[in-house]
Parts: structure tokens; C-alpha cells; sequence
């Protein structure tokens, strides 16, 4: 994979579109100070997404476009397009040549395009790294970047040479897979405190379908029975309806049969012509009715008789009393009284004395006057009641001899209408047998018609039961098959119907109590079964994945580990091999160290690197000891050693031969020659050496108006001209 060529616009000082193509093993980029070279190492770094500010030189994204000058106006935003080819589909992409962009306006806003396609940064470092590119790596170096790595911790360091081997996209995995790891744990503590949440309502709903499930066995049980026992109702119900109709058909045609009958018998015997004499039931009734009356009329006089009879005897009693209060006794002493009264009388001087005398003269005068007067009266009121008396039994004795007479009478027209009956006895007979079994059919009629009322009671509870059954269980109930041939009618059969009617309504019960809308539980049991068979599986899944993930992190990092330490030993070889050229001898080498880091909670061992270096003829060891163009000339040994262990795609040496003298140029002159054909080198430098060793020459220059212009030099067409 090689970098064909960057293009910029708006970017710093390059205000025009400007195109650099990278088609030779080494270009150098020659200009003067401040003309803007540096702006397209950096321009490098930024477009593979650098994010830090401060080591682009700014402080905030429009510092990156062209802010204009008085001669060229100021630019609305800033790209820069980098493109490499893609043998082999380095970029795991199906296409020829790799576009990677980058847009940045004055609001701040960032694109990000890949072949035009506009991609999250995300992407763009996850693709990078599997190139083993990115914006900081040891592939873009200025003076500062290689003196970094000799400044750097232990633990820095080992992250640099992490970088150079091509771990960034194993770390970058592990990173991303360690992530991965945290949500998955996450995730499973998660979906486990769900399934908490879940377990009390499954458990509830579980004892619930318990329930169901008896709910669904007895639905069952009352299908099957209940199916039985109305097909055998059913049956039973036809025929007895079908037995009612024949036997109230048969009953009717013998009471047709019998009226029939009944009409030529006759009902009564015929009547009378009209002017005839009357019939001799008529006549018994008639001589009867008088006879009664006669009596009637004997009753009335005898109370009659009976009255006066009490009031002549009572006229005798009030007779006799006054008979006895005139009697010559009473009357004796009336006057005695009276005389004694006078006698007295006539002593008596007081005239109130003489007037209570003569009071009582009068009281026994008026007394005696009264008793002659009820003794007079008597004697004419008794005369009138003999009278009525004597009349009266007189007629008595008149209304006996009529009362024989009616008695004898109704006794002979009795006689008759028995000899009648006796003719008639064999008709009567016959008719009343004929009554007879028509008030027998005329029952059994009714008890036909009773025993319908009865199935029609029968019906309309087996409707109704039928009803309940199907919804209690389903509608196909409804729906079941009425056998051809009738149910046995016995009492065996109506006996067993009976049980089954029972057990019936024991079922019934227990549905009812139990609750037939139990489908919605579940339903709902379903779906918390099914939500806590998704956990469950979401669980084993998620803890495979834990499993999967740990050990991918393990693998990851024992591949980091194997591959460092195998990169190490390399490293140090080619460390030690340019240190000695560079030198002339001594030693160099990256040794594996152990730092404590101490935090609040935790102290972590971490595996740094320290370099090791002796100068030759010089007693001088460690970093600490060496000048700035001693250790510019280490670093330098260290990055090509890096370079030539695992070669990145291009590298960007932005002045890093700046301190080094002439016989040292030529030596890393050389280095880079020997670099150069493994990897293709972009060279930013002032020295005379370094430009000799380059294929193609961009030289930079700047105007009066700020912006940086591009000049270009191919060495071999130059040469080609020269000759000719």
C-alpha cells in the first residue's frame, strides 16, 4: 500500500487548492522557513483524525482554515484529501483507491468521507487501524515527536513501541472488545435484575395457571359429560315426544269413537208435546212442591195455636190476680186500713199530720179502684183470643186431611217414576258406562297433556342447561349430534341421567367459583413466560458472550504480550545496529522495567521500557548523560529501527536531521536510502544531504499574500534533460 497523493484547500497557508503526488520511493518538501512546510505533515495528521488542537499549532477548528490576508480573501472552510492505492484490500474495502477526507467550517462543524461517504470518526479510526494508521503514530515524526520518545516514561514508551510493532489494532481490540465486555456485564446484571422483578409475577401467574390448568381439565371433563348427557336428554326428550303425540292421537279418536256412541244412547228421555199433559217427573214435582206448602201452611198455624194458646193462659194468670186482689179478704182489709187511718185521723190536731193521713185514705182508695178496673178489662180481652183459638184448630184439622191426601199423592207418582226408571234402567246403565269411560279417556287426555306441560319444563331446562354448559366451555357444545335411535326410557337410564345431571352441576360449580375469564391470565402467562424464556436465554447468551469476550481479551492479550516481546528483540537488534552506525559502537537497547503506579484504591505494576545506551571511547551511560545531537542521534537510531522492524505504509520525517552535522547527515543520508526501500518516505528537511538522497524535490515558497505556493523537481527527468 503506498500514499499516491494529499490534496489540500483552505487548509492554513495553502488558501488554493493545492496537490502533492507521492510517486516516487522518497520526496522531499524543501522550502524556507515559515513558507508552510510543516503544514502538510500536519495536514497529514489532521485529515487521518487528529484531535488534539495543540499539537496541530491551534486552538479552535477555524484556525485550520485560510484566514485570509489583504491580497487573497479568507476561506468559509478547510479540506484535505488523502489518497492511497489498495493492493490486496489493505482497507477492507472493495475498491482501487482508498479517498479519506476531512471538512471543517468555520462554525466548527467536522466531515469525515471515505470515497466520498460521509463516516463517523468512529469508522474512520477503526479502518485506520486495521491499516495500521492513525494519526499519531510513528509514522508522521517532527524534531519534538523523536525527541519525545527518549523524554517519555517508561510506560509512554512501551505505548510508542506498542504503536511501531502494530499493536494499536490488537489494543484497539482489546479496547473495544474490553467495552464490549462491560456492556455485556452490564447487560447480564441488568436482564438479572429483570428477571428478579419478573420471578414473583411468573411465580403468581404459575400458581395461576396451576388453577387454569384445573379449570381446563374440569372444562374438559364437563365437554365429554355433558356432550353424553345431552345427546341421551336429548334422545330421551324425542321419544317421550314422540310417545305423548301417539297416545294423545290414539285418545282422541276413541273419544270421537265414544261421542259418537253417546249421541244413539241419548242423553235424557224426550219431552212432552206441546199442550200435553205434563210428564210425570213434572207432576211428582208439582205434588211434591204442594205437599210442602201444605206443611208449610200446618207449621204456621200450629205456631199460631201454640201463641194463643200462651196468651189465654197468661190472661188466665192475670184474671186470677186480680180476682184475688178484690177478694172479700183484700177488701176487708182495704177497709180496715182505712179505718185505722180515720181513727188516727181524728186525734191528730197538726193539719200535716192530717194531710199525710188523707194521702194514704187516697193511696188504698186508688188501689182498690185499680183492681176492679184490671179485673173488668181481663175478663173482655180472653173473649177474642178463644174465638181465634177455636178457628184456628179448626183449620188444622182441615190442612191434615189435605196433607193426607198430597202424602198419598207424591207416594203414587213416586211408584211411577220408579216402574219408569225400571223400564228405563238398561239405557241409563249403558249410558253411565258410556260417561264413564269418556271421563276415564278425558283423564288420561289430561294426564297426556300434563305430562307435555312436563317435557316442555323438561326442554326449556335442558335449553337452559345447555346454554350454561357451552359457557362454561365453547361453543361447539352447541353443535353435538342428536343420536338417531331414542335413549332406553327406564328408570335404570333416568336414574344414571340424574347422576350425570349431578355431576354436572358439581362441575359447573367449580368453574363458576374458579372463574372462566381466566384466558387474559393466560395470555399474560404466556407472555411473562415467554419474556422470562428470553431473559433466560439472553442470560445464557449474554454470559457466553462474558465467557467469549474474556476470553478474547486473554487471547488479545497474550497476542499483544507475544507479539511485543518478539517485537522487542527485533527492535533492539535494529536499535543496536543503527546506534553503532550512527556511533561507531557502543551499545543500545530497550530493557523491560516494572513501574509501581500508585492510585487512591488500587497499586498497579505496569511494564515500562527503559533505554540503555553506552557511547563508545566514552565512560558516558543513560539518557541523562548525552548531548542534544548525542540524543538526537539516538532517537534517530531508535525510529529507524522501529521503521525497519515493522515498516508502516509511509513515514513523514518532518526535519528530524535539523541537529546533525555533516558527517552525521551523511550517515542518516544512508539510513535513509536503506529505509526507503521498504517503506516510502516524505521528507521535510533544510539539509543539503538529505534533499541529495530524494527521488522528487516540492519545494514551498510563499508570497507577499500568505500563501503557500508548491514548486516540484523530479531528479531523473532532470538528469535525462541534463544529458541531452
Amino acid at each position: 500500500m503506498r500514499l499516491e497523493r494529499l490534496d489540500l484547500a483552505g487548509f492554513k497557508s495553502f488558501a488554493k487548492k493545492t496537490t502533492l503526488v507521492f510517486d516516487a520511493p522518497v520526496v522531499a518538501i524543501v522550502g524556507p522557513n515559515g513558507s508552510g512546510k510543516s503544514n502538510i505533515a500536519e495536514a497529514c495528521r489532521w485529515v487521518l483524525g487528529e484531535q488534539s488542537l495543540k499539537s496541530l499549532r491551534g486552538r479552535r477548528g477555524e484556525d485550520f482554515i485560510w484566514h485570509g490576508s489583504p491580497a487573497a480573501a479568507r476561506s468559509n472552510r478547510a479540506s484535505v484529501a488523502i489518497t492511497f492505492n489498495n493492493p490486496g484490500q489493505v482497507f477492507p474495502i472493495a475498491a482501487a483507491e482508498i479517498e479519506i477526507s476531512r471538512e471543517v467550517y468555520r462554525d466548527g462543524t467536522n466531515h469525515y468521507l471515505i470515497n466520498q461517504s460521509e463516516v463517523r470518526l468512529k469508522n474512520l479510526t477503526e479502518l485506520l487501524h486495521q491499516a495500521a494508521l492513525g494519526p499519531s503514530g510513528y509514522h508522521i515524526i517532527n524534531q519534538g515527536e523523536a525527541d519525545r520518545i527518549l523524554n517519555a516514561s517508561p510506560r509512554e514508551r512501551r505505548e510508542i513501541i506498542e504503536v511501531a510493532l502494530g499493536l494499536r489494532l490488537y489494543q484497539w481490540q482489546l479496547a473495544e472488545t474490553e467495552k464490549k465486555l462491560l456492556k455485556t456485564e452490564e447487560n447480564l446484571r441488568q436482564v438479572g435484575l429483570l428477571r428478579q422483578e419478573v420471578a414473583p409475577h411468573l411465580r403468581f401467574l404459575k400458581k395461576e395457571m396451576e388453577k387454569l390448568e384445573r379449570v381446563r381439565v374440569w372444562r374438559r371433563e364437563l365437554k365429554e359429560l355433558a356432550l353424553d348427557y345431552f345427546s341421551r336428554e336429548a334422545a330421551y326428550l324425542a321419544a317421550e315426544r314422540a310417545r305423548l303425540e301417539t297416545l294423545a292421537s290414539g285418545i282422541r279418536i276413541k273419544l270421537e269413537q265414544l261421542a259418537k256412541r253417546s249421541d244413539g244412547l241419548g242423553s235424557r228421555s224426550p219431552a212432552s208435546p206441546a199442550g200435553g199433559p205434563a210428564r210425570p217427573e213434572e207432576q211428582l214435582a208439582a205434588a211434591e212442591k204442594h205437599y210442602r206448602e201444605l206443611i208449610s201452611q200446618r207449621e204456621i198455624l200450629n205456631r199460631r195455636l201454640g201463641q194463643l194458646e200462651g196468651l189465654i193462659e197468661a190472661e188466665k194468670k192475670f184474671t186470677a190476680a186480680d180476682a184475688e186482689a178484690v177478694a172479700p179478704g183484700r177488701v176487708r182489709g182495704w177497709t180496715a186500713a182505712l179505718e185505722a187511718v180515720i181513727a188516727q185521723a181524728k186525734n191528730l190536731i197538726d193539719q200535716n199530720l192530717l194531710r199525710a193521713a188523707w194521702e194514704k185514705i187516697n193511696v188504698v182508695v186508688e188501689e182498690m179502684k185499680q183492681a176492679v178496673q184490671r179485673r173488668d178489662r181481663d175478663e173482655s180481652e180472653t173473649l177474642p183470643l178463644k174465638a181465634e183459638f177455636s178457628q184456628k184448630q179448626d183449620e188444622l184439622e182441615r190442612l191434615n186431611e189435605e196433607l193426607t191426601a198430597a202424602e198419598s199423592a207424591v207416594s203414587s207418582l213416586r211408584q211411577a217414576l220408579e216402574a219408569a226408571a225400571a223400564r228405563r234402567g238398561e239405557n241409563e246403565h249403558a249410558r253411565l258406562e258410556l260417561k264413564f269411560e269418556i271421563s276415564a279417556e278425558q283423564t288420561r287426555l289430561e294426564a297426556a297433556r300434563g305430562e307435555r306441560e312436563r317435557l316442555e319444563i323438561l326442554q326449556a331446562e335442558f335449553d337452559r342447561e345447555l346454554a350454561e354448559a357451552a359457557a362454561l366451555t365453547d361453543r361447539e357444545l352447541l353443535d353435538f349430534q342428536k343420536p338417531a335411535v331414542p335413549s332406553e326410557d327406564g328408570a335404570t337410564e333416568r336414574a344414571e341421567q340424574a347422576a350425570r345431571q349431578k355431576k354436572i352441576e358439581r362441575l359447573k360449580m367449580k368453574l363458576e367459583e374458579a372463574g372462566v375469564g381466566s384466558n387474559a391470565v393466560a395470555a399474560e402467562y404466556e407472555q411473562a413466560a415467554a419474556r422470562e424464556a428470553h431473559l433466560a436465554r439472553e442470560v445464557a447468551d449474554l454470559e457466553t458472550s462474558v465467557k467469549s469476550l474474556s476470553q478474547v481479551i486473554a487471547d488479545l492479550k497474550q497476542k499483544i504480550d507475544d507479539e511485543f516481546a518478539g517485537g522487542l528483540q527485533r527492535i533492539n537488534r535494529q536499535f543496536q545496529e543503527f546506534f553503532a552506525l550512527l556511533f561507531g559502537g557502543g551499545r543500545a537497547a530497550l530493557d523491560l522495567i516494572e513501574e509501581k503506579r500508585e492510585e487512591p484504591e488500587t497499586a498497579e505494576i505496569i511494564l515500562g521500557l527503559e533505554i540503555d545506551v553506552t557511547l563508545p571511547r566514552k565512560r558516558i551511560r543513560g539518557l541523562e548523560m548525552l548531548s542534544g545531537g548525542e540524543r538526537s542521534l539516538t532517537s534517530i537510531a531508535l525510529l529507524f529501527a522501529l521503521s525497519r522492524v515493522h515498516p508502516p505504509p509511509f513515514m513523514i520525517l518532518d526535519e528530524t536531521d535539523a541537529a546533525l552535522d555533516e558527517i552525521n547527515s551523511r550517515k542518516y543520508g544512508d539510513m535513509v536510502e536503506q529505509l526507503a526501500k521498504e517503506t516510502q518516505l516524505i521528507l521535510i528537511t533544510h539539509n543539503r544531504e538529505t534533499m541529495s538522497r530524494a527521488d522528487v524535490i516540492y519545494g514551498i515558497t510563499m508570497g507577499a499574500d500568505g500563501v503557500s505556493r508548491l514548486l516540484s523537481i523530479k531528479f531523473d527527468e532532470a538528469v535525462e534533460y541534463a544529458k541531452a
